[in-house]
């Protein structure tokens, strides 16, 4: 099993994370041509993971860091994990990763000791008296729960505006990254599966967030125009739909309501990964007209995905035209006449 040192990416931002598991310590063993530990000598490993300074559980897709603890003096230690498992970085006695999805995550500690632990007069520094040692031990990783949809976070308006939140759990939360996609039709119906659609990925992950060589403009100094160009998921004459996906507020919410809702910060088409939204996503339509080349009808569907999984879909088909305003004045709108949400 081949030991990983990689140190922590220069874009990514992540908290330390560590979860109380002990487990039965497996039997030890030694390296090739090394004087392997005595059975009944060898120090046993415990491995704890936290999510900051509190203890959670080891959840699938979620950034956490594996801590091992020996029960003696131990050293050079080092610690490994499976092929295939993402690394963000390690110490001797310290490995953070996101966690595998499956039922178990195998970790392999190795480490140099004394022959006799018990014998205090040992010298450290005499090969003779130094064995060395390793354990594997499978850490049970959580299943994660999938999101929930909130639909009615906002008022409907009746000129096809939407607004919804797809958020994780807050105790098993999937954290791979979802993706957003946006259909529509210049009709009265729903677009069908086959039509295009314009799609976003959104990262929830802290490593996944990038700095990218080129930056772009504050989303709350642009214009409508400056808007469409950096951050809209869609926002154009063929769409005919204004699409915005905003990161939720900087605190998870069970529930989500009008009363408590916060979007964050609005999240860029061109630069994906430039927020990330570990506490979800608020998504808001509106049918998009520019003047003179206004739709007389318009169907828009919106999926938001997740690990292979249909979380959250909102459905809409409007007919639009002018109507008076009550001032001797005519003005653009749209009617629902077909809403379908999940």
């Amino acid at each position: 099993m081949k030991t990983i040192r990689t140190g922590p990416r220069a874009v990514s931002a992540v908290g330390v994370a560590f979860v109380a598991v002990l487990l039965a310590p497996a039997s030890a063993s030694a390296a090739p041509g090394d004087p392997a530990c005595a059975p009944d000598k060898t120090l046993s490993v415990t491995f704890t993971t936290r999510d900051g300074e509190d203890r959670v559980p080891l959840v699938a897709t979620n950034e956490v860091t594996v801590v091992a603890r020996w029960s003696g003096d131990a050293r050079g230690q080092a610690l490994s994990v499976p092929e295939g498992v993402r690394v963000l970085g390690t110490l001797p006695t310290r490995m953070r990763l996101i966690a595998p999805v499956g039922a178990s995550l195998a970790v392999t500690a190795s480490w140099e000791q004394a022959t006799d632990p018990s014998d205090i007069d040992s010298d450290p520094a005499n090969p003779a008296t130094r064995c060395v040692a390793t354990q594997t031990t499978a850490l049970p990783v959580t299943a994660t729960r999938p999101p929930r949809a909130f639909y009615r976070v906002g008022r409907q308006f009746s000129d096809g505006y939407t607004l919804f939140a797809v958020v994780p759990d807050q105790q098993a939360g999937d954290l791979s990254p979802m993706e957003v996609s946006v259909r529509s039709i210049a009709a009265a119906r729903f677009p069908s599966p086959s039509s295009r659609a314009r799609t976003m990925p959104v990262a929830m992950r802290l490593s996944e967030r990038v700095r990218y060589p080129r930056r772009i403009p504050n989303s709350g100094l642009l214009s409508t125009p400056d808007r469409c160009r950096y951050y809209a998921l869609t926002c154009d004459r063929r769409s005919r739909v204004y699409t915005e996906v905003n990161a939720m507020g900087d605190r998870p919410l069970s529930r989500v309501r009008q009363r408590n809702f916060l979007p964050g910060p609005l999240l860029s088409r061109r630069q994906p990964y430039r927020q990330v939204a570990p506490h979800g996503v608020s998504i808001s339509a509106v049918v998009f007209s520019q003047p003179g080349h206004e739709p007389p009808a318009i169907g828009y569907d919106i999926q938001v995905r997740q690990s292979g999984r249909l979380v959250a879909r909102v459905r809409r088909a409007a007919r639009c035209g002018k109507v008076p305003n009550g001032f001797g004045e005519r003005f653009y709108r749209c009617r629902v006449v077909r809403r379908k949400n999940g």
